[in-house]
């Protein structure tokens, strides 16, 4: 059986992922996060049923799995839901994905750390803040349809920056 020490390392490492995956497949913001802390929780309680020779990122998907089950179960009338065997499938998947997915975040972030001025703080009003176009060209005092050029040019250079980081296996 691992200790809590050790638990909290795997959970603090596994968390972006399962994270994502619970907002991929729950459209409310709130609901994932409350899943993904009702998560951590029956992880830690079944901590000893967790065998440490076996990656921790699956076993903690495999959870969050019978948790959102357990969530689109309550929520059985809402137009919405994915049947048993996709969320199955969902979470194999996103689990096979994670080394690429790391290593597309981690390109993201140095490409980030490129941005700067007035196109960095449009970039951290728009996703950080998640505010909308007219509303960051206000806060910013600039034309609105200037923000929506600016944030898709912004945007396609941090893709091909991505790209091309990836490519080389450098950075930007």
């Amino acid at each position: 059986m691992i200790s809590q020490e050790q638990f909290i390392r795997l959970w603090t490492e596994a968390r972006p992922s399962v994270a994502a995956f619970l907002h991929a497949l729950v459209p409310d913001h709130h609901a994932a996060e409350d899943l993904l802390q009702e998560v951590a929780v029956i992880l830690l309680r079944k901590l000893a049923d967790y065998d440490p020779a076996r990656p921790f990122l699956p076993w903690a998907l495999g959870m969050a799995r019978f948790e959102l089950l357990e969530h689109r179960r309550s929520l059985a009338r809402s137009p919405l839901c994915f049947n048993s065997d996709l969320v199955g499938r969902l979470a194999e998947t996103w689990a096979e994905r994670q080394p690429d997915l790391e290593a597309r975040r981690a390109a993201l972030r140095d490409c980030l750390r490129t941005v700067g001025g007035k196109t960095a703080a449009m970039l951290r009003l728009r996703y950080e803040e998640q505010l909308g176009f007219d509303a960051i060209a206000e806060r910013l005092g600039i034309a609105g349809g200037g923000v929506r050029m600016a944030v898709s040019r912004a945007r396609d250079a941090l893709r091909n920056c991505v790209r091309d980081s990836l490519l080389t296996g450098g950075h930007p």
